[in-house]
């Protein structure tokens, strides 16, 4: 049984557009529509390219499918007309459409993705079919709800909010203003007026927000989200163009502190109902890798699982594992998120020759990335299939010496062209992490938590000014190519830890295919790459 997840819409409020393919319960395929279409978010977009990507790399028909799974399950039977003209417009043919609670979609994706037998399941996002947190519990394949707390009240919209305030962009920089919080004094601004924090919750102040009528979508981005009664009480947002001051980063830390004493608020009372000791996690919320750190270390949680595409883009690995369990078939967890396509070396060649570039054949790919990194050189990575979700995990990575004290200045002028505050985070093999990590959960191979770094390792370029980096452990199932270049750099320079970032440019979504990899090795101060078995110098 063939079950094709999608999220999007024809709305600017709905994003990170994404294609799941799963067969039997197993996903075979899946990728973000940005990958492909160049549109960072996709927003108010129906995914295209990733369908057809899905059908080719699966090699069948439309007609193959035998469900569709999306999420939108209160938007009227309006929108159901809409996808069935757009799937036959476009692709001839429309399979049994299926909609489910955008909430349940996301509880989904992150419970069936823990392989847990019985969790707490929390989600979070902005808003979604009209409920901003859900609160429910996975056991045997089950999940229940136990409380929806409507978009009147939601974490995800006041964190935009802060968000703007501080001159970012909403929807997109929430990480940005998670970064510069650690440089904030949070006791210096008070939020209690906005976001009210109690032992059983939390209650937003909508008098802060712009008023939206019921079933209006938000905004777009460039629309505040907030209201004048925050001037009264915060002063003028930082402008976009200014330097970022003290007064900034302080709301921004405040900003951060009340995000996690309210998660925090929640979590608790959630295990008190339930007893339970495992958590699971999705929503755009749940990609706040310090509020998660915060999380794994309670005394009263065991393991957490925070599903690795927790965006919207998750929507349709969770609605096409919804579809699935309801006739028959099981999920299955994926060994790994590495789902995308996959570019052989006699693909490369073709884009080599198309584009002109000199190559030189390598044999051992990873020996070659270790022995540059060790020379301090910046490299970029492409092997084996796309990431699906937002974060670079050996796949399309941009590598580089931890241990170098200006490596992180060094990439984002020359490289991201990005604010100089924002940290890097490491890869490291998944048997030394404690080593030079603090937290109670060993294995963290999906860059979704933070750790603190322990003292007396050298490691500046990916350690945060709160002493803090959000990790990925590698190891030799989950990455086996990935994981040899640690083991080569350990032998170079005495840690099998390297930096690795996301394979892109400030504002583009991350690299996809060879010729984007190209264009964005000779547009930035990347020293070399290493594509399959081929090195590009300059």
């Amino acid at each position: 049984m063939y079950v094709l997840g999608i999220n999007g819409g024809v709305r600017a409020g709905y994003q990170d557009v994404s294609t799941v393919l799963v067969q039997d319960g197993r996903v075979i395929y899946a990728i973000d529509e940005e990958r492909l279409n160049r549109k960072k978010h996709s927003a108010g977009q129906l995914p295209y390219l990733g369908i057809i990507e899905a059908l080719k790399f699966a090699n069948i028909a439309i007609e193959d499918i035998d469900y569709l799974a999306t999420h939108g399950s209160t938007w009227g039977e309006q929108y159901e007309d809409v996808l069935k003209e757009y799937m036959r417009y476009q692709f001839g043919h429309c399979p049994k459409i299926i909609r489910v609670h955008h909430h349940m979609a996301h509880a989904a994706s992150a419970y069936y993705g823990s392989g847990y037998d019985e969790a707490m399941i929390l989600t979070m996002d902005a808003s979604g079919d009209g409920i901003a947190i859900q609160k429910a519990k996975g056991k045997e394949g089950k999940i229940e709800i136990l409380e929806q707390i409507p978009r009147s009240n939601s974490l995800g919209i006041f964190y935009s909010m802060m968000t703007q305030f501080c001159g970012f962009t909403r929807d997109t920089d929430e990480y940005k203003l998670m970064g510069l919080a650690a440089y904030g004094n949070p006791t210096k601004i008070s939020l209690d007026e906005v976001l009210e924090v109690g032992t059983n919750g939390f209650k937003a102040n909508p008098d802060f927000l712009k008023t939206l009528q019921p079933g209006a979508p938000q905004g777009s981005r460039q629309q505040a989200a907030f209201s004048d009664k925050l001037f009264q009480l915060l002063g003028e947002p930082r402008l976009p163009s200014t330097p970022f001051s003290d007064y900034y980063k302080d709301v921004a830390a405040a900003s951060q502190q009340k995000l996690e004493e309210a998660i925090l608020s929640i979590v608790k009372s959630l295990h008190e109902e339930t007893g339970l000791r495992r958590l699971c996690l999705a929503g755009g919320v749940a990609l706040n890798c310090e509020v998660n750190q915060q999380l794994m270390n309670l005394d009263f949680i065991d393991a957490i699982f925070v599903q690795p595409a927790s965006g919207d883009d998750g929507i349709s690995l969770g609605a096409a594992w919804l579809v699935s369990e309801e006739n028959g078939q099981k999920p299955i967890p994926p060994s790994n998120y590495y789902l995308g396509n996959l570019y052989t070396n006699d693909d490369l060649l073709k884009y080599f020759e198309l584009t002109g570039v000199q190559v030189k054949n390598i044999s051992n790919p990873a020996k070659q990335a270790a022995e540059l990194v060790a020379q301090d050189k910046v490299i970029a990575w492409f092997q084996g299939r796309d990431e699906f979700g937002p974060r670079a995990l050996g796949a399309r990575s941009i590598l580089a010496n931890p241990q170098h004290p200006d490596m992180k200045h060094i990439i984002n002028k020359k490289i991201k062209f990005r604010e100089g505050f924002r940290p890097f985070c490491p890869s490291v093999l998944e048997e030394d992490a404690m080593l030079y990590f603090d937290g109670k959960q060993a294995v963290a191979p999906y860059m979704t938590i933070n750790y603190q770094v322990k003292a007396g390792h050298n490691i500046p370029s990916i350690t945060h000014v709160n002493n803090t980096a959000r990790i990925q452990t590698v190891n030799k199932d989950q990455n086996p190519l990935y994981y040899a270049y640690l083991r080569e750099l350990k032998e170079n320079i005495g840690l099998g830890m390297s930096i690795n970032t996301s394979f892109n440019r400030n504002q583009e979504p991350m690299i996809h295919n060879p010729i984007e990899a190209i264009s964005a090795f000779y547009g930035s101060g990347i020293d070399a790459m290493i594509i399959g078995d081929f090195l590009l110098e300059k």
